[in-house]
């Protein structure tokens, strides 16, 4: 059934950005993928917008969705049988998968392969980190109240939440595992944007190639089917680009609205793509001195601005009214706001101190040493950049060589990207926005080169080359094929094993975090420790810690080493149970001192008891209004020094 809603959902974005594209701006398109592409990724825009209000106004839930799901189907009724008949027949009578040629029909067929990949892995529960911390655990927060809803102990609930809005629509009408594949279709659009872009300038041969070296990044492709943003942001950053080039060249007005929409979008769903909006305002800039029209650069930059805080202004004000900072959980410093979350100064200087660490320095020689650091020592869940990019952007390289000066526009886009991305964290997964420019600028270079030296290449330099692009693409897909054997949906998908199973498979703390559920009233509340914070498989109260997993159970003990103390501590924040990994609490690699372990150790004792253990994780009811040594009696509390 996902798989059926999925193709609903997308059918109501495409209905709903047409009655813009074509009725309102009527926007010449180059052909029928790109006016699929824009109108769905427009349409993905304007029901997230949708379902912002929905949720601001308390008039979320799985009712409302349903009926804007059928209003968004409804809207392209006048709109649908026109494009299918002159549009999309076209488009299947044209020859985009013949004549057949080695080049195009590889890359056809290893392309097809890694999106069945993709969508196998979408259908499954889902259990990457970042999804299940808070990527679907705000939208499912906001479903279940609701409404709008502060999540004081989840910072990352303060982020603008674009993409999430659409994970909440997905959430009402399916499962995570619709979610999932919700956030692979925008995925698919970059992938359609990318291939459209090439073809106006190249070759159709060359064309396939460019979505196929982009999503063949062993990490791209991970987070691709994750329920994560990176690249739902990735696919507006390139499409405000698309849209400039179009702006400039068809003279339409219309583009311009839609630069501003997909970069707004671009921020509100991954702030780490800031830089988009000051990059759009120097290509109007430049446009508009290039043409001698201020006025109308005025005019632009405006409509980019005001795009912009369309999409941005609920979420700074939900912060704002929250917290008293707009920005939370940034600049705690000028606006304040740490005294109404979970959340401080001294931790956001750690944080940045945390993120800073990742990459392999951040001095000019490092930067001049990126292609080698991150093709030969990345590693995944390490700092050595977090992730794979595999080798094929590495070989490829000298390509860049041939390119002329009509790629000098998307040369500087994907220079300032790689740079801003460089000073600030690095993730490998935040250098898709430069890497989907950088995979148009490689195959443009290789075609380019091709033409300037065709008189003087003969066979043994094509075959050279198509070995070169073979290996490349056997490295990247053999890494990704032995992570999708790791995962194993096929189980799953094909019901050999049920939610449950799968989920122990992925998560060693799954079966814990059932018995949570299981065993706590809807009164109880449960500090999580050390258990990676996944919220989404949360169905009770909890009280967490953002990335420093330990501090207030280490502020709870630090403060005071009576039972008493402790006891007043932990009811006033209406804790009642305490779940735990062994190992970071207690074990080698334990974040406390011996002090502070000894004071934990001698409470739960004495205050506590295990009601379930699997593995390394345990869960301990606290018995907080007993007296040590005497269980039956509920006269009072026991004021006892806990010992180091």
């Amino acid at each position: 059934m996902d798989a059926l809603f999925f193709l609903l959902i997308f059918i109501g974005f495409l209905n709903v950005g047409r009655i813009f594209t074509k009725n309102i701006w009527d926007l010449s398109f180059s052909g029928p993928v790109e006016a699929f592409v824009f109108s769905t990724a427009l349409g993905s825009i304007i029901t997230s917008l949708l379902i912002t209000g929905l949720v601001f106004t308390g008039q979320v839930s799985s009712l409302t969705c349903w009926v804007l799901l059928a209003i968004l189907l409804l809207s392209g009724i006048g709109l649908w049988k026109r494009l299918w008949l002159e549009r999309f027949k076209t488009a299947f009578s044209s020859p985009v998968f013949f004549p057949l040629s080695p080049l195009k029909t590889t890359a056809q067929i290893t392309l097809s392969i890694l999106i069945l990949l993709a969508l196998s892995l979408a259908l499954v529960p889902a259990f990457a980190t970042d999804a299940l911390v808070y990527h679907l655990e705000v939208p499912k927060a906001y479903l279940e109240a609701g409404g709008l809803v502060n999540l004081p102990n989840n910072i990352y609930s303060y982020f603008p939440q674009q993409i999430e809005m659409l994970y909440l629509f997905a959430l009402a009408l399916g499962s995570d595992s619709l979610a999932q594949l919700t956030g692979l279709g925008i995925v698919f659009l970059l992938l359609g944007a990318l291939w459209q872009y090439y073809l106006q300038n190249g070759s159709i041969g060359y064309a396939w190639l460019v979505p196929l070296i982009f999503i063949s990044t062993p990490t791209f492709f991970g987070v691709a089917s994750s329920a994560y943003v990176d690249l739902q942001a990735t696919t507006y950053v390139f499409l405000a680009f698309y849209s400039w080039e179009n702006g400039c060249t068809r003279k339409q007005p219309g583009w311009y609205f839609l630069m501003a929409l997909f970069s707004g979008a671009a921020v509100a769903a991954k702030l780490t793509v800031i830089i988009i909006l000051p990059l759009a305002l120097l290509g109007l800039a430049i446009h508009g001195r290039s043409h001698k029209n201020s006025g109308q650069v005025v005019g632009q930059c405006l409509i980019l601005l005001l795009g912009s805080l369309i999409l941005l202004l609920p979420w700074l004000a939900r912060n704002y009214y929250f917290t008293g900072n707009p920005v939370a959980p940034f600049f705690l410093t000028f606006f304040g706001g740490e005294n109404l979350m979970n959340w401080d100064i001294t931790r956001s200087q750690q944080q940045f101190q945390y993120y800073s660490s990742f990459g392999m320095g951040h001095g000019i020689k490092d930067f001049l040493l990126l292609p080698i650091n991150l093709t030969f020592f990345s590693e995944p869940h390490s700092l050595k950049f977090d992730g794979q990019i595999g080798i094929l952007y590495f070989l490829l390289l000298p390509a860049l060589f041939s390119l002329n000066r009509k790629s000098l526009p998307m040369v500087v886009v994907f220079l300032v990207l790689l740079v801003f991305w460089f000073i600030q964290t690095q993730y490998i997964r935040l250098l898709a926005p430069a890497f989907a420019f950088l995979s148009i600028l490689l195959v443009k270079g290789i075609e380019q080169g091709v033409q300037q030296h065709e008189a003087s290449i003969g066979k043994k330099e094509k075959y050279f080359l198509t070995l070169l692009l073979a290996l490349g693409l056997m490295f990247n897909t053999s890494i990704i094929f032995k992570e999708w054997l790791r995962i194993q949906p096929l189980p799953y998908l094909f019901n050999q094993e049920n939610r449950d199973q799968f989920l122990t498979r992925q998560i060693s703390a799954y079966p814990l975090y059932q018995d949570t559920n299981k065993m706590l009233g809807g009164k109880d509340k449960v500090l999580l420790v050390y258990m990676r914070n996944l919220g989404y498989l949360m169905d009770r109260p909890f009280y967490s810690d953002t990335l420093f997993e330990a501090h207030t159970l280490i502020k709870i003990i630090d403060e005071g080493v009576y039972a008493e103390d402790i006891i007043i501590r932990l009811k006033k924040l209406g804790i009642t149970h305490i779940l735990f990994n062994y190992q970071f609490v207690f074990g080698e690699s334990s974040a406390f001192s011996l002090g502070e372990r000894a004071i934990l150790k001698n409470f739960l004792i004495r205050h506590a008891e295990q009601i379930s253990r699997k593995n390394e994780f345990f869960l301990y009811r606290f018995m907080l209004d007993l007296k040590a040594g005497n269980p039956n009696n509920t006269s009072g509390l026991l004021s006892i020094p806990l010992d180091h």
